[in-house]
């Protein structure tokens, strides 16, 4: 009888694997005799076996076999395979390879972790919002499953110390806090009916705050050169995962070349993946509010294009255009931005 040789099962396809997406497998089998008629695969430990034909013969390494299985649903599997004989007798030799298919959906657990300018599938840089709640599924996911090797956490010192960053084991967290820190205290107190109003028209005073970005965010450099020296995965996040983390994932995928539509289209989604998140804030902080308060609320809760393009504006009417801007104002090197291209274009 032919033994299963140590290289019969080999995944084809590399990981990270997802539900809904196909995951090759392929090995070969030892068969000297020319006694193996197909190779059986299980994935119920055992329960059941399907038998599928072999490829072809390799007269140095035996029988060549390949098998393609699309999981149905997120969930840890099992793939069990076994060579099967001329006369139908299964071998005792079964090699196993358990592997975990993620889930395609748009976020990720509590913190909304998602891709930036793409799925969890094509994405190396992710974002979120603050990570204080993050639950050993979601860490593990970060960590294991996406591969994050750093972390830029872009909160205030007050904001960091209300939620506490969670440091998980085997990745990196780089604090970088914002110059702006006191701009940012007891922002509650001004969302609120009799004093939100003051603050201007719906979007003058969040389009101005994205012009400060370009002058008083250093952080957007740093964090950049930091990725950029590091070339791996990375997840970026501030307290909602908006404005600060919207602008730094809005500034990468300019960089690595993304068009305005893809950026913009990026940095909006925010809006429907926290949906929940945004209704929920605004009943809170709305009572008592006229119509005008609350459009003027919705303005600061609310990622809109109009704040990216005063962004970019401020950054034009500062350096002339955004290439100057990348050189002197991130300080970003040629090959600094063909590491990030690699990362996230």
């Amino acid at each position: 009888m032919p033994d299963a040789a140590d290289n019969a099962l080999v995944p084809a396809t590399r990981p990270p694997y997802y539900a809904g997406r196909p995951i090759e497998f392929a090995g070969y089998v030892d068969d000297f005799d020319r006694t193996i008629r197909a190779m059986e695969f299980s994935l119920d430990d055992g329960a059941s076996w399907t038998a599928y034909p072999t490829e072809a013969v390799d007269k140095t390494r035996g029988v060549n076999w390949r098998f393609v299985y699309t999981p149905p649903q997120a969930g840890r599997y099992l793939l069990k395979v076994r060579p099967v004989t001329e006369d139908g007798e299964p071998s005792p030799l079964v090699a196993g390879f358990a592997f975990e298919a993620l889930p395609l959906a748009r976020t990720f657990g509590t913190a909304r972790i998602r891709g930036v300018g793409g799925s969890f599938a094509e994405a190396r840089i992710f974002r979120s919002r603050e990570l204080a709640a993050i639950t050993p599924e979601e860490a593990a996911f970060l960590a294991q499953s996406l591969g994050v090797a750093t972390v830029y956490d872009l909160r205030t010192a007050s904001e960091v110390a209300a939620h506490p960053e969670p440091y998980i084991v085997g990745m990196k967290t780089i604090a970088l806090t914002p110059a702006a820190e006191t701009r940012r205290k007891d922002a509650d107190k001004r969302l609120v009916a009799g004093v939100i109003g003051k603050y201007g028209a719906p979007e003058e005073r969040m389009s101005a705050n994205y012009r400060r970005y370009v002058s008083e965010y250093p952080l957007v450099g740093q964090a950049l050169r930091s990725m950029a020296a590091e070339g791996k995965p990375a997840l970026i996040h501030c307290a909602n995962g908006k404005d600060r983390t919207g602008v730094l994932c809005a500034t990468l995928l300019r960089v690595a070349g993304a068009d305005e539509d893809a950026i913009i289209e990026d940095y909006l989604r925010v809006n429907e993946d926290h949906a929940d998140l945004i209704a929920a804030e605004a009943s809170r902080l709305d009572a008592g509010m006229t119509d005008y308060e609350h459009a003027c609320l919705l303005s600061f809760l609310e990622a809109r294009p109009a704040y990216l393009a005063a962004y970019f504006d401020e950054i034009d009417r500062r350096y002339g255009d955004f290439p100057t801007y990348v050189r002197e104002g991130l300080r970003l090197t040629d090959e600094a931005v063909a590491s990030l291209r690699a990362l996230a274009g």
